[in-house]
């Protein structure tokens, strides 16, 4: 009984370190957004790339960006491109991801996986 006890609290303890574990980092022109729970604000000059993997992360690319390519994988992400912001191509794979564009929002874009859905509004 006491060794049961004592795993679920490891388990609990491994949980609890993964729901703080992950964060914005940048690799050249890339922006990588990755692990769980993350809230990440974009707002770069030039143009650059965005990589966001893992689950549950909250990132806003900023008016007047300009993102080359996003690229989303993992599950449950929220995605928010704010007017002026300009992305050339989306590629949303995993599930649960959404994408939160304004009206009249152009972009090339490639989904896979299952309930991504892109927001116009």
């Amino acid at each position: 009984m006491q060794t049961s006890y004592f795993k679920r609290l490891i388990i609990c303890g491994l949980l609890a370190s993964l729901a703080a574990c992950g964060g914005t980092s940048e690799d050249g022109n890339t922006v990588q957004v990755d692990g769980i729970n993350v809230k990440s604000t974009l707002n770069k000059t030039g143009s650059y790339n965005v990589e966001i993997t893992g689950s549950n992360n909250e990132v806003t690319i900023t008016a007047g960006n300009k993102v080359g390519r996003l690229e989303i994988t993992g599950i449950n992400h929220d995605v928010w491109i704010q007017a002026t912001a300009e992305v050339d191509s989306i590629d949303i794979a995993g599930s649960g991801n959404t994408v939160h564009v304004p009206l009249g929002f152009k972009t090339k874009l490639t989904k896979s996986g299952s309930n991504n859905d892109i927001k116009e509004g």
